[in-house]
Order: structure tokens, then sequence, then C-alpha cells
């Protein structure tokens, strides 16, 4: 399952996670959105009743529902987007911004010059089933019998995988660059995300949905509300909150009711009651590594909380309270 948009920092993997750490309650309200992986996950979750979505971008809680709508699917966007026009739209138009860029970070176009051309060869042939384009850059295929875009791109990269590995080892030497090529026409990951995109018509609850786009302190939250947080994390690159103050959140989130805030580290003012292991992108050298995700609140929710929610959550809180 593949929770909300695809989005630079999703918080897809642990969106489940999450969801079953916070407490049920009428209202959901999530203030820093971002890609909605969390917001999907607790509409599915039958937890709340009604949601509040707010970001900055407000681009981005109406790609969500639009996509909920089913405005976003193979069927209704096959056309390709070229370097020129991402640059000219990314501005304005969030599913071409999320979807056709670089790791879905928004701001650079999805593949290098030097693959433009064959990953555009590419697009043709699995959303037209037409091999000629391809053909012309050398590169021959079996044309797929499947009349979905989707199953054909299963064939296709299957396909493709034979090629590389069906070449043998003089010609690996010979051909560097061609099975480059190859390898990396294995993934269309542009597709990828538009599948993502498709799967928000699972949601059918979006008549309780409120999306706003405002600073999280603007916000006008209901009683009977569970708050959830994902603030730019303290010391990292916070992209389109540049400039967010860490410290105006902490001593506004010290005053909220039913609070729960992701991050790796806050100050001891407020007291960890989760964690969880993730796998995260480096951003030195593309390879995996693990992170801590943990689930904060402040002292007014935890000692709010009744026996049974503190029983739940007392290991990570005993752990924690031995450390000062």
């Amino acid at each position: 399952m593949r929770y909300g948009l695809p989005y630079k920092g999703s918080k897809n993997t642990i969106a489940e996670w999450i969801v079953n750490e916070l407490p049920p309650n009428r209202y959901f309200v999530d203030l820093f959105f971002g890609g909605g992986a969390v917001t999907h996950a607790a509409m599915l979750s039958k937890k709340w009743d009604k949601f509040i979505i707010n970001d900055i971008d407000g681009r981005l809680p109406k790609l969500f529902v639009d996509c909920a709508y089913g405005k976003y699917t193979t069927a209704t966007h096959p056309e390709w987007i070229s370097r020129e026009e991402f640059n000219r739209r990314k501005a304005d138009d969030a599913y071409i911004a999320l979807v056709w860029s670089f790791g879905n970070n928004g701001i650079d176009y999805i593949y290098g010059a030097d693959i433009e051309e064959y990953k555009h060869a590419y697009h043709i042939l699995t959303f037209d089933n037409d091999p000629e384009p391809l053909k012309k850059l050398g590169i021959e295929v079996k044309l797929s019998s499947n009349s979905d875009v989707y199953g054909r791109y299963l064939d296709y990269s299957m396909q493709m995988r034979d090629l590389f590995a069906k070449t043998e080892s003089h010609e690996r030497l010979e051909n560097y660059e061609r099975l480059q090529t190859l390898e990396r026409l294995e993934s269309l990951y542009r597709l990828q995300s538009l599948q993502s995109l498709q799967s928000l018509q699972s949601l059918q609850r979006l008549q309780r949905l409120q999306s706003l786009q405002s600073d999280y302190q603007q916000v006008v939250i209901p009683d009977g509300a569970t708050i959830y947080c994902d603030p730019p994390y303290n010391g990292t690159n916070c992209g389109k909150y540049d400039g967010f103050d860490s410290d105006r959140f902490y001593e506004w989130a010290e005053k909220q009711e039913n609070i729960y805030i992701s991050e790796y580290q806050m100050p001891d003012d407020f007291i960890e009651i989760a964690r969880c292991e993730k796998t995260v992108l480096s951003a030195a050298g593309g390879n995996n590594m693990k992170a801590i995700e943990k689930l904060y609140t402040n002292k007014r929710t935890y000692n709010s909380m009744t026996d049974e929610q503190k029983e739940r959550y007392k290991w990570n809180v005993a752990e924690q309270m031995t450390l000062f």
C-alpha cells in the first residue's frame, strides 16, 4: 500500500505505524500536510470522523483532493513533459512538480540529459505501444500484447532486464554505455509516481475533509482534535520551509492539547512516546541508510492520558527518563 502523494520526505513507509500510535478522536488535524501520507492512512483507519489538512504550499492539499476524485490516472495523463515544459510549469502545477521531478523533490527534472531521449522513447513504447522511437535508438523489443499501460510497463521492464542479463561479457566491455542505458530503462519512475496518485481514488470520505493554506499557528483547532505535526526537522534542509523557526514551533506546541509530533530529536520539555526504524536514501552516494523516527508529545498531553494510554507508551517513556 502506498500512502499520499509521491513526495520527497514522505512518511509513506511508516504512515500506518504513526496512525496506530495516535489516539482516536473526532477530528484529525495535519498541520504540515506535505505529501499527505499520514492523513491518507488516517482516513482509511476510521479512527477519526473529520479531517483538517494544512500546508503553506496550498497546491499539495488540492492535488491530494484532485487525485482522490480521479483527476490523475494513467488514462487521463499519458502525455510526456519535457525538461523545458517542466521548468516552465513546476512553480504553478503540483502534479508536474512532483511526478516529473527527480526523487519527487519538486525542483529538478526527473531524467538526466544523457538519458532523456531514451526515456522519452520508452515512454512512447509504454503508453502508445509504439516501438519505433526506441528502435531508432538501437533498442528493439518484442511488442507487448497487454492492453493495460501498467501491464505493458511490466512486460517491457522484463525485456530490458533480459537484454541486459543476456549480453555477453565481451559486449559488456565494448558497449558499456549501451548497457548503462538498458539498465536505466528498466524503470519508468514517472509511471510509478502516477500509479501512486491513482491509488488515492480509494478514498471515500472527502466530504469530511477541510483543506487549508496557512501558517500552522493560524489554524483554528476544534475541540475533540488529535493534532499531528510533521514540521521541518531541526538542522536539516527545510526546502519550501526555508527559514522555519523551530523555537517558535516548540513554544507553540508546548501549549497545545492532544498534540503528536514526528521528529528525530526534540527539547527536554517534550516526551518521546514511540520510535520506529526506517530506511532513508542518503543524500551522499544514493545509498540506503537506517534512521530512527520518533513520535513526541508535550507534557500537557501526556499528563492528560488515561492509564491505559500511558501503559501503551510506558517502555519508551521509562527508557527516556533514565537519560536525565
